[in-house]
């Protein structure tokens, strides 16, 4: 009997605890399972974070790509202004002008003999005559007489200037006025100087453009302020023809 209850009773036991260790492994499962979660969100986290933080790297190089650029782009249009502005200065017409007043510039009409020649080609109208191999010319004034020809001997006055800048390299006038003298067609001066002063008479003003090849072509002359490949311009005053 007692051995029965005995029995009886350890089954009771075993019973009483069944539930217990149930309950136990449920909440151990839950533990197990909320760890799991949490190991889970921290990964998509960590995940999420360093998404948003490549995306911020990326956003940021790219705004700091665009102001580069942006600086770059106006830095190079201020350029270009510049550059365009320099450009427009030393490039103006200094053979013929739109808006000259008088055919033949002032300082060429003086009864004084100038002390110097135009540091710049003063501005003239007229109409060119171009010949094929690029020289131009205008007459400011006719003069009179019988035309120079191949081997006639003229004497002049002149100023010169560099086609590109305008500016002056050189002037019988800073020499002291004295008319230069030289038999035309011979070869004694550039071929642009030969070829542009044939027909002129005495007392006439003509304007000369003659490109580098008339002129020194690729070279510098000795001494002179002319770059090499340098269009020329003269002004041309003949003060007698032989």
């Amino acid at each position: 009997m007692a051995q029965t209850m005995k029995g009886k009773t350890g089954t009771l036991q075993q019973k009483n605890q069944k539930p217990g260790q149930r309950q136990q492994e449920r909440l151990r499962r839950i533990a197990r399972r909320r760890r799991r979660w949490q190991i889970i969100w921290s990964i998509v986290a960590v995940v999420v974070i360093a998404a948003i933080a490549s995306l911020s790297f990326w956003q940021y190089q790219r705004i700091t790509a665009q102001q580069t650029a942006s600086r770059i782009a106006t830095a190079t249009a201020v350029a270009n202004l510049h550059i365009h502005a320099t450009a427009t200065a030393i490039t103006r017409d200094c053979f013929i002008s739109s808006t000259a007043s008088d055919q033949v510039p002032a300082i060429y009409t003086a009864k004084a003999t100038p002390a110097a020649g135009p540091a710049s080609s003063p501005p003239i109208t007229g109409t060119p005559v171009t010949q094929k191999d690029g020289l131009k010319y205008v007459d400011m004034k006719v003069g009179t007489g019988p035309a120079s020809k191949k081997g006639s001997t003229i004497s002049v006055e002149y100023a010169g200037w560099i086609a590109s800048t305008c500016k002056k390299f050189d002037s019988s006038f800073d020499h002291g006025g004295q008319s230069f003298p030289f038999k035309v067609g011979l070869g004694q001066v550039i071929k642009g100087f030969d070829e542009g002063l044939l027909g002129i008479k005495t007392g006439g003003i003509r304007r000369i453009y003659i490109p580098a090849p008339l002129a020194y072509g690729a070279q510098s002359p000795q001494g002179s302020n002319i770059p090499p490949n340098s269009d020329l311009i003269f002004d041309v005053i003949v003060t007698s023809v032989k």
